[in-house]
């Protein structure tokens, strides 16, 4: 029998009966019946004949619910011995003397059991010994979309939190605006405007937006990359405004907050009562930690020692490919195929024989060992780093080109992956593949693969499609790009996520080839132009460029070869609800 079944409001509605003194024969037998080799529903026949017998008394006198007198026992009380002086017998104790009298309680004074009985938890059982509790089946929440959300989450040590709506997010998920509480561990969020932000337990959070962040208690710390500039993490009456840093932060029980600039510098405020500024300073990372005491107004050096937080290792793996995906690659066909097992002389060769090199231009990296699948790197901070080809590609307008190439961002920006642009302007793009963020002067879905086809070359305009999926940092994706007749296609590890017409088949340019980064416009050149930068950090693995679309075919059985790499354990985030 459980709560939701008839037997339990027939076997309250026989209990009424009892204490009111009108149950008859048939009804005691029934009532016997339930409570028959059944201790869960004895012990609450014993709850609720105590309970009946305190508010008789109570009802005589005009005191007070005595609580000592509601059992504390669990459930599992042993079983009634239902002899003749029984408690369904003349006469009975239950944990006070009551008579068989009828009449004398109000059925007001049976609805009060009632209540008195829900409010301290002995309602009817889910489940008896004899029968196994119901399955309870969790309420389950759509994921938040990149478009509603703020953050995702990247990766969780230890850890274990709350959100206001109920939900567990895992490794991957969209964070949405609302309360955030950590309770133990600590976590790495991407924000969606680009900003890493590491939260350390106990914390108290409200996500406001991506560019802004409340924090009643805990300790952060913020690496804010160019362009997401103004990032803010508040207090009780203070407030951190980043100019272009990594930053940490403590926010105490008492509403003071203690912070220290890794790099770069911060504007630390004291706000009015109405958030308005009243007063503040610049930190730079030449500077002691700082304290903001909004009771006092005042912003200071920090007098005692204080601990922030650790930024999370970087651990980027290496592409676990298949043994048969260079082969798989070649079969296709490619004009050019870049792996990144070697360099010499600062350049990257061809697997295609008589194919263009590729030239590395600032602090590029390959890593990973000779028995691994190396990969380029590109470091964040380095705007200037870029894979130019030695050369030109003029891709086929019919029957048309791909793009091929996997990679792996280190946090959600807008960073450009493969630029195709006209060598005599270095601004007009034929074709843009590249990561978006959440952006005010852009109509991008944020989080997402953006794929650009413009024809004539130009700065601005063309066609766009953006992936469907979003991206996750640490992850490696299996991606094509590709002009397919009258027609822009994009797919991610295979699978189809957007496609788009473009106008008829027309005359092409021959282009330059740049991987990492939106333009060749030199740090000089760009002062005033930071968006043609965009300078993607993270891991790129095996570049491809074809005269001619893929077929779905070649793309899906590229991508199933192209194995990305497991999370392990120690990187993974469990929640708690």
């Amino acid at each position: 029998m459980t709560h939701e079944s008839p037997e339990s409001d027939e076997f309250f509605s026989l209990l009424s009966e009892l204490v009111d003194g009108g149950l008859t024969a048939p009804q005691t037998d029934r009532l016997r019946e339930l409570l028959r080799d059944d201790p869960v529903a004895q012990d609450l026949y014993l709850r609720y004949m105590r309970i009946h017998a305190q508010l008789h008394l109570d009802y005589d006198s005009g005191s007070g619910l005595d609580e000592s007198l509601i059992p504390r026992k669990p459930l599992s009380t042993p079983p009634l011995e239902l002899t003749a002086g029984d408690p369904l017998g003349p006469g009975f104790d239950a944990g006070g003397s009551v008579s068989s009298s009828r009449g004398w309680v109000m059925p007001a004074l049976v609805g009060l059991i009632l209540t008195v009985l829900i409010a301290v938890g002995v309602f009817w059982p889910r489940g008896t010994p004899k029968r196994p509790a119901p399955q309870v089946v969790a309420r389950v929440l759509p994921k938040v979309d990149v478009a509603d959300g703020v953050a995702v989450v990247v990766r969780g040590e230890n850890l274990r939190w709350e959100m206001d709506d109920g939900r567990i997010p895992k490794e991957g998920d969209v964070l949405p605006k609302g309360r955030l509480r950590v309770l133990e561990g600590r976590a790495m969020f991407s924000m969606l405007s680009g900003v890493t932000v590491v939260v350390e337990a106990p914390a108290d959070l409200d996500l406001h937006s991506v560019d802004r962040i409340a924090c009643n208690r805990g300790k952060l710390r913020a690496r804010v990359p160019e362009g997401a500039e103004g990032f803010v993490i508040s207090g009780p009456g203070t407030a951190v405004v980043d100019l272009g840093t990594e930053f940490g932060i403590n926010v105490k029980p008492d509403g003071k907050s203690y912070g220290k600039v890794f790099k770069g510098e911060v504007e630390a405020a004291v706000l009015g009562t109405t958030g308005t500024l009243k007063h503040s300073q610049v930190v730079g990372d030449q500077s002691e930690p700082f304290e903001i005491d909004p009771g006092s107004g005042l912003i200071g050096p920090l007098r005692e020692p204080e601990e922030f937080v650790a930024p999370f290792d970087a651990v980027l793996s290496p592409l676990k490919l298949d043994p048969g995906y260079r082969d798989s690659v070649l079969k296709s066909r490619p004009h050019c195929y870049w792996r990144f097992e070697s360099s010499t002389a600062g350049k990257v060769p061809n697997e295609v024989p008589g194919g263009p090199s590729l030239l590395v231009t600032g602090p590029v990296q390959f890593t990973g060992s000779a028995a691994e699948n190396r990969c380029a790197r590109f470091e964040p901070g380095q705007t200037n780093q870029a894979l130019l080809m030695d050369g030109s590609w003029k891709p086929d307008r019919y029957p048309g080109y791909a793009i091929e190439l996997c990679f792996l961002a280190e946090t959600i920006s807008h960073g450009a992956l493969v630029s195709l642009i006209t060598p005599k302007d270095t601004t007009n793009h034929l074709s843009l593949v590249e990561l978006t963020s959440s952006s005010r002067l852009a109509l991008f879905r944020p989080g997402a693969v953006r794929f650009l086809y413009r024809w004539p070359t130009s700065r601005g305009g063309g066609h766009n499609v953006f992936s469907d999926d979003f991206y996750v940092p640490y992850r490696w994706r299996h991606l094509v790009a590709q002009v397919a007749g009258d027609r822009m296609e994009l797919y991610l590890d295979g699978v189809a996520e957007a496609s788009e017409p473009i106008n008829p088949p027309g005359a092409t340019k021959s282009c330059q080839v740049i991987l990492g980064r939106l333009s060749t416009l030199t740090e000089s050149e760009t002062i005033h132009h930071t968006g043609f930068r965009r300078a993607f950090v993270g891991l790129m693995d095996e570049v491809a460029l074809y005269n001619r679309p893929l077929t779905v075919e070649e793309i899906r059985a590229h991508s199933q070869l192209a194995v990305r790499p497991t999370r392990s354990e120690s990187s993974s985030v469990v929640v708690s609800p």
